[in-house]
């Protein structure tokens, strides 16, 4: 596996670990399920987009515009356009369940049902944070500023559960953040292998250092 084929898994893992956080508020496990199954077509299609390669802006316009179809697929098929494409319904369709969602947080107590609304506001998110995680940590090759977006999600469901969130979802979240940072100082590591090793000039021992000229 390459080195941002492995940081591209990792930040998938670790944006799915941060997730978990949200699991408490809702009834049942399903929409984490979905979410890592959209996840993992929004990091395939940023993986092959790298390896063509495309440039940044346009491998985050192929996962944006992957993410979006995914979701019409997902919430709007009877408003898309041939049952695929997002067209005008399926954006109405898209706010209507929003301010569902919206409305459904703010009605029932946690855990709260599982409505199509607070499953939209949850995968969505999901993939947002993921897309913002996917971007900074194996585009640009910066997994520090990737902690942002991962510390966020996590927030919003502390804050959200009123601090009954427990640490074991914390030390979730806290670990895949680990695991990407491990992961891209593994592939720095491995560029500078690659930069100190390389083919040794003609009549050099294959250390890569020359012999001493004779007098």
């Amino acid at each position: 596996m390459s080195g941002r084929a492995r940081l591209a898994l990792c930040a998938a893992a670790a944006t799915l670990m941060a997730s978990s956080a949200l699991l408490p508020l809702v009834d049942g496990p399903t929409w984490l399920l979905l979410s890592a199954l959209l996840v993992a077509v929004q990091a395939g299609v940023g993986t092959a987009a790298r390896r063509i390669p495309l440039s940044r802006s346009l491998t985050l316009t192929a996962q944006l515009l992957v993410t979006l179809v995914l979701l019409t697929l997902v919430f709007a098929r009877a408003e898309a356009l041939g049952g695929l494409l997002p067209g005008p319904d399926a954006f109405l369709r898209f706010g209507a369940l929003f301010g569902q969602g919206a409305d459904d947080v703010s009605h029932y107590a946690i855990p709260a049902p599982l409505t199509d609304g607070i499953r939209l506001l949850l995968v969505g998110g999901v993939l947002l944070v993921h897309l913002l995680v996917d971007t900074l940590a194996v585009s640009f090759r910066r997994a520090a500023p990737a902690g942002l977006p991962l510390l966020a999600l996590y927030s919003v469901a502390a804050g959200l559960s009123d601090g009954a969130a427990d640490w074991l979802w914390f030390l979730v979240a806290a670990a895949g953040y680990l695991m990407l940072l491990l992961a891209e100082g593994r592939e720095r590591l491995a560029q500078w292998g690659r930069v100190f090793g390389g083919t040794p000039r003609a009549g050099a021992p294959a250390g890569g250092v020359t012999a001493p000229a004779r007098t």
